[in-house]
This record gives C-alpha cells, sequence and structure tokens, in this order.
C-alpha cells in the first residue's frame, strides 16, 4: 500500500484462516506496534479456508497530513503484520508493507 505524505487514511487487511473468524480479534502491526481493526462484513468461505478482511480502527497520516489524532507514519517503508486471536489460538501472517511516499 502507498500512502501520500499528506493523506489520511484507514488500512485494510485480509486474512485466510482454516477456521470461522467470527468472534474473532483482529489487529495490524505497523513497525512492530499492535493496532485493533474492525471486521468487514461476513467470512467467506471456499473449501476449508475462510476469508475475510477488516479495517483499522485508528485513522493512520504521512508526516505532511494534518494529524488530528492519527498515528503519524514516518517517510518510507513501514513493515506490517497481521494477528487474529480465536480463544487461545493466535495466527500472525504477514500483510504487505506501506510505503509511506515522500
Amino acid at each position: 500500500m502507498k500512502i501520500n505524505p499528506g493523506s489520511r487514511v484507514k488500512l485494510t487487511l485480509t486474512t485466510e484462516a482454516t477456521f470461522d473468524p467470527t468472534g474473532s480479534t483482529i489487529e495490524l502491526s505497523v513497525d512492530g506496534v499492535w493496532h485493533p481493526a474492525t471486521w468487514l462484513g461476513t467470512p467467506t468461505a471456499t473449501g476449508s479456508k475462510w476469508t475475510q478482511s477488516a479495517v483499522t480502527t485508528e485513522w493512520f497520516a504521512g508526516p505532511e497530513a494534518t494529524a488530528n489524532g492519527a498515528v503519524v507514519l514516518a517517510t518510507g517503508r513501514r513493515s506490517t503484520e497481521g494477528r487474529l486471536t480465536n480463544g487461545g489460538q493466535v495466527i500472525v501472517f504477514a500483510t504487505d508493507p506501506i510505503d509511506v511516499q515522500d
């Protein structure tokens, strides 16, 4: 994902699991800091795989944007990963990095 330095956005992520994620929590880590997310729609099943998307509850801003409480991201590549928690089961999964343009 690319973010312009003057933008404010909420981030989306998609997870694939071997179980129905309904009732699970979903989070997105940006540079090692976990941020909560909210599920979008309902999960879909294809064979034994369940897929669902989510959006962060917090806003993220480039370094030139008016923060207004958003998490400000420095210019450059920001590492990300997702985390799905269902009871005692925690699944951490790869997500695309964020490129904050200068």
